[in-house]
Parts: C-alpha cells; sequence; structure tokens
C-alpha cells in the first residue's frame, strides 16, 4: 500500500495531532532562523513585557516622534502580561545596549538589498545576549503554543460548519499552519498570536451559535470571556464584541419576535456584562488617564503618514499590495521570498476562487444547498472575515502599513476557502489525496523557507585571512586613519544603467581593536564630480558593525549601490569609499599604500554606466562608417564654426560606435590642418573628456564625442582639413584604418572652408 492510500485509510481526526506535531516543530526551525529582535515590532513587544515584569504597573502612553521609540506601549497589557508572568527578570539591564539598533535598517522596504537587520548582532555571543536570547526564545515559544491552538481551533471550525467533511477540516487547518507567514509571526514575540487564538476561540463559539443556539448561560458567557480576553490582547479584539450578536440574530432569524427576552436579549446581556467586566477596565483607565479609551491618539500621530484619509478604493490598492505579505514576508517585512513563490500563490488563490464559483454553479444548477445549520454557520464565518477586511481597509486609510498577518484573525475562514475551492477540482472519491498532496506540497515550501530565505538575509559575511585573499585581486593598501586598511575591491557589477543596483566587493582590515561604530559611504562620483548614486551603511550592508570586527581579520563586504535614476551615461563612474563615526565632519583620512594623503574618500574602482537606450544621440549629418582596426568604427560626423571676430571656433561632434571590447586606453585626437598640412590647432583627449574611457566600451556602444578647435584668423579663409584617429597615450601608437589604400592610421574631414553662412565642405564645391 502507497504512503498516500496508507493515509487516506485513516480518519481524518487521527491526522490532527501530527499536524500539530509538525507545525510545532516547524515553529521551532522558524523560531531558531529568526535572530532576536527580527520580527516585525519585536523589540517594542518585548520592552513592553520587560516593563511589566520589572516595574510590576502598566506602562505610560508614550509619545515619541520616531516610530522606535513609540513602541508598543499603547497595547492592552494580556499578551505582555502573560510574557511577564512567563520570563521574569530573566534578562539583564543592558539587553539594549546587547542589541543596539542598526540605524540604517530598511525597515518595511522589502526590495532593498541588505540592511534588513534591525539590530546588530554580535558574531560572538556575549552574557548579557544569551540571557536576553532566552528570555526572548520563551515569549516565542509561548507564542507558538498560542499558534498551535489556533490550527486546532481552525480544525474544530471547519468541523463545526461542515460536520461530514473531516477531510476538508484537515485541509483547512494544514492550508494555516503551512503557511509560512503564520508559521514565521506564530513564532514571533507579538500580541498577534494572542488576539489570533482568542478571536478563533470566540468565532468558534459563535458559528457554535449559529448552528444550534448553544446552551442559554454557560455559552454567552463563555463568549463574553473570550471576547473581553480579546479586548485585552489587541485593539483588533473588539471586532469580536460585534460578532457575537450577529450569530444570535442569524440563529434566531424571525423568530426572536416571540420571544424576545430568553432567545436573544437575555443572552447578548449576559454576554455584554460578561465582555466589560472581563476587559472594559482598560479602556475606561485610558478614558479617565488621557482622555482616549482606544489609546490610539499617540501611535496614529506617530505612524500616519495620510494627513487626510484615503478613499477607499486608493485604501483597497494599498491592502491589495500587502496580500503577498499574507503568504510570506519576512524580518520586519524587509525580507521576501523568490517571486515564484508569489506568482504560485497567487495561481492557488485564483485556482480555489474559481473552485468556489464551481461548487455554486453545480449546487444552483443541482439544486443542492446545504442545511440551514450549515448555511446560518457559514454566513457567520464569512461575516466575520468580511469584518476582518473592513478593518484593514479602514487601517490602511491614513496608516500605509497594511500587512497580510492582520487577516490571521480570519485565517481559518481563508484556509476553509481555499481548501473547499481547491478540492472542487477534484472528483469527490480523490478529495483526499488531493488535500495531502496540497498539504505535503505546503510542507516542503514552508519548511525550505527558514532555510533558503531567512537565514541568509541576516547570515554573516565572510571573514578570511589576509593570506587568502583572491588572486589577481588588485592591492589597494588603503589607510582610514590608523585603524582600518582597504586591502582590495572587485566590482562585481562591471555596468549598469540608470536605476539599476552596482555591487561592489571591498576587503577590509581592521590594525586594532575599534571603540566606534564608522559608517561606510560608497558613492558613484563622475568625471567633474556629480553625484551618480551612493548608499551610507554600516559594513557588511548592517551585518557587521566595525564594533565587532577583530584585528588582522580581512571582512569580505559585498555592497549594493543604486545608480540615480537622473544619472546621465555613458560614463565610467567613479567608486569612491569614505568612512565616518557620527557625522559627515568626523570623516577618517585617507592615505595610499606609500602614505601619500588621499583626503576624506578613495577611489577603489570603475563602473560603467550606460543609459537606458544605447543610442538616442540621432544620426550623424556627415556619415562614414570607416574602421579604426577591428575595434572602432567612425559612423560619421557633425561640423558646425561659429565666427568670433577674425577668428572663427569650431565644433566637431564624433559618432563612435564599439565594434569589439579594448581592454587598453585610447584617445581621439583631433588635428586642423592648414593648406600646407600644417597643425594650427589640436584636441586630443580620451573620449568624453575621460568620463567614459574605452575600456568600459562594449560592442554596440554608440556615444556622440565633442571637440572644439580654434581657427586662427589668418587661417581663416584658407582650406582646412580636420584629421581624426585613435591613438594609445601609454605608446603613441595609433589604430590604423582598415580597408586604407595606401594603409594609413587617421581619417580627413575636408578640405573644408569657412564661409559666413556657414561651413563649405570640399564635396559641396560645384
Amino acid at each position: 500500500m502507497s504512503p498516500i492510500k496508507a493515509m487516506t485509510a485513516y480518519a481524518p481526526h487521527r491526522l490532527v495531532a501530527p499536524l500539530l506535531i509538525a507545525f510545532l516543530a516547524l515553529g521551532v526551525v522558524y523560531l531558531r532562523a529568526t535572530p532576536p529582535f527580527e520580527t516585525p515590532d519585536e523589540v517594542g513587544h518585548y520592552a513592553y513585557v520587560r516593563h511589566l515584569a520589572q516595574e510590576r504597573a502598566l506602562p505610560p502612553l508614550v509619545a515619541a516622534d520616531n516610530e522606535w521609540e513609540q513602541g508598543q506601549m499603547h497595547q492592552p497589557p494580556l499578551y505582555y502580561a502573560l510574557g511577564a508572568l512567563l520570563v521574569g527578570k530573566l534578562d539583564t539591564e543592558a539587553w539594549e545596549e546587547a542589541y543596539p539598533r542598526n540605524r540604517y535598517a530598511a525597515l518595511g522596504q522589502p526590495h532593498t538589498p541588505g540592511n534588513h537587520n534591525a539590530v546588530l548582532h554580535r558574531p560572538v555571543p556575549t552574557a548579557e545576549t544569551i540571557r536576553t536570547g532566552h528570555a526572548l526564545q520563551l515569549l516565542r515559544l509561548f507564542s507558538l503554543a498560542c499558534s498551535a491552538l489556533t490550527v486546532w481551533l481552525a480544525y474544530r471550525l471547519a468541523l463545526t460548519i461542515l460536520p461530514e467533511r473531516g477531510w476538508i477540516a484537515i485541509g483547512t487547518a494544514a492550508v494555516l499552519a503551512l503557511t509560512p507567514q503564520f508559521l514565521f509571526i506564530g513564532a514571533s514575540v507579538n500580541n498577534d498570536v494572542l488576539v489570533t487564538t482568542l478571536t478563533a476561540a470566540v468565532l468558534l463559539l459563535a458559528v457554535g451559535v449559529a448552528r444550534d443556539g448553544g446552551r442559554p448561560y454557560s455559552t454567552p458567557i463563555a463568549l463574553g470571556i473570550l471576547s473581553g480576553l480579546a479586548t485585552l490582547a489587541k485593539l483588533s479584539g473588539l471586532a469580536s464584541v460585534a460578532l457575537v450578536p450577529l450569530a444570535y440574530l442569524i440563529y434566531r432569524g424571525r423568530a426572536w419576535k416571540t420571544r424576545f427576552w430568553p432567545e436573544l436579549m437575555r443572552p447578548l446581556l449576559l454576554f455584554g456584562a460578561t465582555v466589560v467586566l472581563v476587559g472594559g477596565w482598560w479602556y475606561l483607565r485610558n478614558a479617565l488617564l488621557y482622555g482616549d479609551p482606544l489609546g490610539m491618539t499617540h501611535y496614529a500621530a506617530t505612524f500616519a503618514v495620510t494627513e487626510r484619509p484615503l478613499s477607499l478604493w486608493q485604501a483597497a490598492i494599498v491592502a491589495a499590495e500587502a496580500l503577498p505579505s499574507y503568504w510570506g514576508v519576512f524580518g520586519w517585512m524587509n525580507v521576501v521570498a523568490p517571486n515564484a513563490y508569489y506568482v504560485a500563490m497567487r495561481a492557488l488563490t485564483l485556482l480555489a476562487i474559481g473552485g468556489l464559483v464551481v461548487r455554486g454553479v453545480g449546487a444552483w444548477r443541482q439544486r443542492r444547498w446545504p442545511a440551514p445549520a450549515t448555511l446560518r454557520a457559514g454566513a457567520v464565518a464569512l461575516l466575520w472575515a468580511l469584518l476582518m477586511l473592513a478593518l484593514i481597509l479602514r487601517w490602511s486609510q491614513t496608516i500605509l502599513r497594511t500587512q497580510g498577518r492582520l487577516l490571521f484573525p480570519a485565517g481559518g475562514v481563508l484556509a476553509l476557502l481555499l481548501t473547499l475551492g481547491l478540492t472542487a477540482w477534484s472528483p469527490r472519491r480523490w478529495r483526499a489525496h488531493a488535500i495531502l498532496g496540497l498539504s505535503i506540497m505546503l510542507f516542503v515550501i514552508a519548511a525550505a523557507m527558514p532555510w533558503a530565505v531567512i537565514a541568509p538575509a541576516y547570515a554573516m559575511p565572510a571573514r578570511i585571512d589576509a593570506t587568502a585573499l583572491p588572486e589577481g585581486l588588485p592591492r589597494l593598501g588603503l589607510r582610514y586613519g590608523d585603524q582600518i586598511t582597504l586591502l582590495g575591491a572587485e566590482m562585481l557589477s562591471p555596468e549598469a544603467i540608470p536605476g539599476e543596483l552596482v555591487w561592489v566587493r571591498i576587503y577590509w582590515r581592521a590594525e586594532m581593536a575599534l571603540a566606534s561604530n564608522y559608517t561606510q559611504a560608497v558613492l558613484l562620483v563622475g568625471p567633474e564630480g556629480e553625484h551618480l548614486g551612493g548608499l551610507d551603511t554600516l559594513p557588511g550592508m548592517g551585518r557587521a558593525p566595525t564594533l565587532f570586527w577583530r584585528p588582522g581579520v580581512v571582512l569580505v563586504d559585498d555592497v549594493a549601490v543604486r545608480v540615480a535614476r537622473d544619472a546621465d551615461g555613458p560614463l565610467a563612474a567613479a567608486v569612491r569609499v569614505s568612512l565616518y563615526e557620527d557625522r559627515l565632519d568626523n570623516t577618517l583620512p585617507v592615505s595610499d599604500a606609500a602614505g601619500v594623503a588621499l583626503g576624506r574618500s578613495a577611489e577603489i574602482g570603475r563602473v560603467r554606466l550606460a543609459r537606458h537606450r544605447p543610442w538616442d544621440e540621432g544620426d550623424p549629418t556627415h556619415p562614414l562608417a570607416v574602421n579604426l582596426g577591428d575595434r572602432v568604427r567612425l559612423l560619421g560626423y557633425d561640423l558646425d564654426a561659429q565666427h568670433a571676430g577674425e577668428r572663427a571656433d569650431l565644433k566637431l561632434a564624433l559618432y563612435w560606435e564599439c565594434i569589439a571590447a579594448m581592454s587598453s586606453h585610447y584617445a581621439v585626437f583631433v588635428h586642423l590642418l592648414d593648406a600646407n598640412g600644417e597643425i594650427v590647432d589640436q584636441a586630443d583627449a580620451p573620449p568624453l573628456d575621460g568620463a567614459f574611457a574605452t575600456p568600459y566600451w562594449r560592442p554596440g556602444d554608440r556615444l556622440r564625442d565633442l571637440r572644439r578647435l580654434t581657427v586662427p584668423a589668418e587661417h581663416a579663409g584658407e582650406s582646412l582639413t580636420l584629421r581624426v584617429g585613435l591613438y594609445a597615450p601609454a605608446t603613441g601608437a595609433r589604430l590604423p584604418v582598415q580597408g586604407a589604400d595606401p594603409p594609413t592610421d587617421y581619417i580627413d574631414i575636408g578640405p573644408f572652408w569657412l564661409a559666413r553662412e556657414g561651413i563649405v565642405l570640399d564635396d559641396q564645391v560645384d
């Protein structure tokens, strides 16, 4: 018997325990793969727990301009109180110093390469980091236990709505449990996990009320306790208060008019009174102390990014853009999975939506509707999901930080819909196999995320011995102060276009123990000093601050710099590097290997910057198409003159095309010859005045090179010629003209004469 057949032979409920065990095992993997404080707002949540553990009192509402300082002190206290009871005073007072903030962290910026870490992680643990790490792991395990309970509640929810569909219930639990984002948040210090569990419990009881009415006293009281606790876990728990009256109204339908008190008002009054007794004190406290029952005034002032609320349509767009984070955006919303994963999840979602439509059309055609109890229970679940969606839209109208995890309180409903939709495409006898196949696929994906996505985002850069530097690496030996040496650099991205990233690999070595955290400024600079892109970051793209460097060890630092979108190529941009402490005026002086002072920054290499379009200079007015050697073609030229008194100024535009790559530097010579062949002026210089040296040319490149010359007054009426070509400045050797007979190493433009109306070329004379 195949493994799949063996599994499908079991009753579905026997698979719940293995699923929960698999979830807990994966959760521990996620917990271990994610460094301390690298889940959304984990620093703020942990600080709240510590405050309760240390002060034994509720925190004041914090009013801060900075979101890091604002923290989570506005949140209801239940999760943090339970956490404080769990960890007590396990860590030390120096926990914040043990994990200093990364001031360049790209929080909420998923497409930024590097600086994913919110805090700085030491390569060698200390007593403070170990103790804080233990406390944090205890809290994460508590969250994981809550999330496992949520998975079981999702299973029970599906069974309550569809009692005869055990495999659908297993599929629902598996889809939720094996969603990478649910695992990631479920193994983090975050009050989302507790409010998700409590609202899932409220939803399960509410669905039961809609199905059979529940018990007259114990059910509304239990609902009140759970809903009251949810309001103490997070403000979104208040939504559960609206769910219960809906459940009773849906169950009673029109019949409540006949027994208004016992069947509707009594349970609702019991429910409401219990909610107020359990959770009302927190909101009353905020109203009395701050005049703000929800405690959100300061938070909204810090996090709101729109002065006027967005329209519902704009908010819906913001929410839709956050959908990938329901499936998996890790770290502080800045570590993304490969795009293929999101494409697959979108396809799976669309397939499920199509399957739900197929089920609905089939039921309508066959007039086979679910039982009334199932319809009532399903209506409550759908209304809860819609309520969560409405709250996200409302949140998105002012605070553009919508995340998919905010939908997890309705995660059981969404997982049920996904399972129903996907299984609609398979015959009934194969649905158990389809659910097991789906579960195995999701398990493989979920198990791969920690190793393939999360852990690499925080991996320390390589450290090597100075004797292990790559062969052929240009030795720069740049000294920054007397503390740090830049041994060499590689241009990993030898070329880019505006808006793209340039990757540079730098080899650093500390000459002594460093007492400061230096910022590394990497700039792309044009030939006239113009800024073409840059990045300020701690070394290792935030992962290897200089405070943690060991003397004598070489750090291999890969840095990504984005080219400015308005950079005007083609040119060879200089890559310059400087180090400064806390301000630019605290920049370390740089000297070369011979001790010669270079200023406050040093060039470590050049990068070819091309245009978005390879050729946008137009065509030459005088085409030629002459090859110099087998490397360069002169496509043609423009020639213009402007009289200035007795003399005239010439403007010559040469249109070059690269035929083959060149490793040598070549310069352009332009000689103005009189009628006797004597040079009366010349303009010899590298192409584009050195902005785009020939080693950076690539086959197919075309560029317009402008030269200016002066015709002296005594030669203004003579026959003149321009002699053009390429030569190697190091040797003086010129590139020959291909096919010239007799052989030559220059191209003549002319003869021509100057006239008041312009230039007259020899071929224009009648």
